[in-house]
């Protein structure tokens, strides 16, 4: 049996489930600055002439995001500019495709391709070199399944999800650096040396994860709002990746240079409103959005070189949905920051987390077409 939505309600239905596609890319290299966010978020919802996909049915799509974040913060949400403040830019691509398994049960394949910079100029000995770092990133693979009957639950459902994101992204990507070879108390000496660029630009993190997802949506009375809510959490359980993320001195300076493969976290919740001013076809939300990486794994291994801390932002955004085509816009603006201290931070006793590069705010546009 197939079930579509009516008129009215589906559009509003299916553009809030573009906007949430923004998050996709985040399956192999979202962050926020120096930390990075590697996990697959779920789908609210979905796009074109119906909410709900019906059994065969495919859907493909395209997400963009980009950042820059050049101010620091550490512990709760302190700012903090260092004589060493890097630069961090960011701009993420994913392709994702979906297919209809059921009327309840769907599985999502998304690849990620990202470029990064790590501005290297303000830290000694200030030789104005970036780490450059790009490729492939890490792919998921998403089974996703809607608790309740579409049938019966047009106006709100849940759906829990499961996956793996597979080892594909190069997390060794190397860079070139001048770095300062001269002995201890000599006058600098200047030399280009190759290694591996910072791990905030890394393409993957080198673990096979398990991403755990849960989300729903339900519609207010009769009317054209909703609101909705998603979660996912990435189980990483490979303690470190081998990878020396201070190989040229640079950095915090912890006693483990190897870099840590963490976990980590994403949760939205919010409001859409469909048809403002009788629009046909768009929609608005304003929500709440936290990611990030905790300062311990649910398995595994805790040491080496990691930045844990998350942010929290309130995430406006704009969809548009004709056809079996959506678009959508988001700018998710960052309103508090917090960098915790690693398990290696606190072995050595640093009374504070190093601090970290946080974006203001970032860019997210995509579009989606199903069949």
């Amino acid at each position: 049996m197939t079930y579509t939505l009516t008129t009215q309600p589906r559009r509003v239905f299916s553009t809030l489930g573009v906007i949430a596609l923004a998050l996709l890319p985040a399956v192999s290299s979202h962050g926020q600055g120096c930390m990075a966010t590697r996990v697959s978020p779920p789908i609210t919802g979905g796009a074109g002439k119906a909410g709900y996909l019906v059994p065969g049915q495919w859907e493909v799509s395209l997400t963009y995001r980009s950042y820059e974040a050049e101010r620091h913060f550490y512990d709760a949400n302190q700012e903090k500019v260092p004589a060493n403040a890097p630069r961090v830019e960011r701009t993420i691509w994913d392709l994702s495709l979906t297919r209809a398994l059921t009327e309840r049960t769907s599985l999502t394949v998304s690849l990620p391709y990202q470029t990064g910079t790590f501005d290297r100029s303000p830290i000694p000995p200030y030789t104005a070199s970036a780490d450059k770092a790009r490729g492939v990133g890490d792919v998921a693979v998403t089974l996703r399944r809607w608790m309740f009957d579409p049938t019966t639950h047009p106006r709100g459902n849940v759906r829990l999800g499961a996956g793996l994101k597979l080892p594909t992204g190069n997390y060794d990507t190397q860079t070139w650096r001048l770095v300062n070879v001269a002995a201890p108390g000599s006058p600098q000496r200047l030399d280009w040396r190759r290694g591996p660029a910072d791990v905030a630009i890394q393409p993957g993190d080198g673990g096979l994860g398990v991403a755990l997802s849960a989300e729903g949506f339900h519609y207010l009375g009769d009317t054209n709002a909703l609101v909705y809510g998603e979660v996912t959490y990435l189980v990483n359980p490979r303690g470190a990746n081998s990878t020396n993320n201070q190989w040229s001195g640079a950095g915090p300076y912890v006693p483990d240079p190897e870099t840590s493969v963490p976990d980590y976290f994403i949760g939205r919740a919010g409001f859409s409103f469909g048809q403002p001013l009788g629009i046909q076809g768009v929609s608005l939300q304003l929500g709440l959005r936290i990611e990030g990486q905790p300062p311990r794994d649910l398995i595994g291994s805790n040491s080496g070189f990691r930045r844990p801390g998350h942010s929290l932002s309130v995430e406006p955004g704009v969809s548009y949905a004709f056809g079996s085509t959506s678009i959508f816009v988001s700018v998710p603006m960052t309103i508090h920051r917090q960098r915790w201290r690693s398990v290696d931070e606190k072995r050595v006793g640093y009374p504070n987390a190093v601090s970290a590069a946080f974006a203001d705010y970032n860019v997210m546009a995509g579009v989606t077409y199903r069949w």
